[in-house]
């Protein structure tokens, strides 16, 4: 062969070869394939989640049923959320229901960066406040969304124009006009080759071992044959027929594992169901997850959250379901006056409490305050001994009907007395 002809071939080979390590994604769509360039560097859990839960290579919990899966999860969702509005175009998949409620049962913590950021052309994770990714994802259109940045972790690119022409081929069809036939991953060279989506500290999910027993005329118990650790949560489904559609969680029998909260002691009962209830079937699952400091319960505690200028305190009772709301200058001193209340402080009820491993959440309805209901989204971190530091957002029900953004920023939790 020529030289010229060798050197043209060198330079057609570099041009053709990527210029990162990469691991691409590619969906095979009911309108086409889009190839999306994976950001393993920056976002390996949520790269690693990811390809796990596509290749069914870890395990999960099924939204209809409770049972444990081992199963490709992607491969016929459709996109059941899509916006094609002028500045947000998104397509949303992978709840494992069809619907925005599904999941595969765990959370993972948030990876923000900031070379990785809501413009055009993008996947991210779908969440439902700080630190609650699950399996739910969106691809973006041609429209940069600056409001999602700092909120969805961003995790990869739509790089080649033809994928992007399907994508906006997804976005038109509209909510439930497309779907996911398949979906493999390509890794480019040595380093894509050795990232490991196995340790990369996910949760892991498995079917809880123990031992059943019925009270008759008193209850149906399960013995915890595990010890739970913080982050460990329990979850039981029952249905009486096995027939799909048929499972229900029990939310009574859920038992979360929580950081600064009561622990629950090695072979632990917990109760199934009452005498009252019918012979059942259950699905009965332990998730773990690696580094929670979440905790199950919010009695006894106090939440900060740091506002522009000054830090709002919930201090909940021994029940964990009210207490008293203080406005407090950020070095501590005497409590002001809410810049937005009637008195100070304030009392306050707990609504609708939720824990999951990385994250809580409530409403918080104080009558005498304006705001009277704001809703609480925490994410947790890191912590101390007995400190918990995290991020939140909260939101206000405006006149409207309507919860609109109100404030983000950390939070800390602590013991309170």
């Amino acid at each position: 062969m020529h030289r010229s002809t060798l050197t043209l071939a060198f330079v057609l080979c570099a041009l053709a070869a990527p210029l990162s390590a990469e691991i691409l994604a590619r969906f095979q769509t009911t309108l086409g394939q889009v190839e999306v360039a994976l950001e393993y560097q920056q976002t390996p859990q949520a790269v690693a989640n990811f390809i796990t839960l596509a290749q069914g290579t870890r395990s999960r919990i099924d939204p209809a049923s409770g049972a444990v899966l081992r199963s490709p999860l992607y491969i016929g969702e459709k996109f059941f959320r899509v916006i094609d509005s002028p500045g947000f175009k998104i397509a949303q998949t992978g709840s494992g229901s069809g619907t925005n409620a599904g999941g595969p049962g765990f959370t993972f913590k948030d990876e923000f960066r900031s070379a990785l950021f809501h413009e055009p052309y993008v996947l991210s994770m779908a969440n439902s406040g700080p630190n609650t990714n699950g399996s739910q994802i969106f691809l973006t259109g041609s429209s940069a969304i600056p409001s999602l940045d700092g909120v969805h972790t961003v995790f990869g690119k739509i790089i080649n124009p033809a994928s992007r022409a399907v994508l906006d081929a997804i976005l038109a069809a509209g909510s439930n006009g497309s779907s996911i036939t398949g979906l493999t991953f390509d890794r480019t060279d040595s380093p894509a080759l050795a990232f490991d989506e196995h340790t990369q500290s996910l949760p892991t999910v498995t079917r809880s071992g123990g031992s059943l027993a019925v009270k008759r005329m008193e209850s149906t118990l399960w013995t915890l044959q595990e010890t739970p650790v913080s982050g460990d949560i329990f979850a039981a489904f029952r249905s009486t027929t096995l027939a799909a559609g048929s499972w229900a969680e029990l939310p009574a029998a859920r038992r979360h594992q929580g950081f600064l909260s009561a622990s629950l002691p090695a072979g632990a009962s917990i109760t199934l169901d009452s005498a009252a209830a019918p012979a059942a079937f259950y699905h009965l699952s332990l998730t773990h997850h690696p580094g929670s400091v979440t905790p199950s319960s919010l009695a006894n505690l106090r939440v900060n959250l740091t506002l522009s200028t000054n830090v709002l305190s919930y201090l909940f009772d021994a029940a964990g379901t009210a207490g008293t709301a203080v406005l407090t200058p950020p070095d501590g001193s005497e409590p002001a006056r809410f810049p937005f209340a009637a008195i100070d402080p304030g009392s306050f009820q707990l609504l609708k409490p939720s824990t999951g491993g990385h994250h809580f959440a409530f409403y918080a309805y104080a009558p005498d305050l304006n705001p009277q209901l704001l809703w609480i989204k925490a994410g947790c971190a890191t912590s101390s001994a007995d400190r918990i530091y995290g991020r939140f957002a909260a939101e206000a029900l405006g006149q409207s009907g309507r919860f609109t953004p109100f404030a983000s920023g950390p939070i800390s939790v602590t013991p309170h007395y």
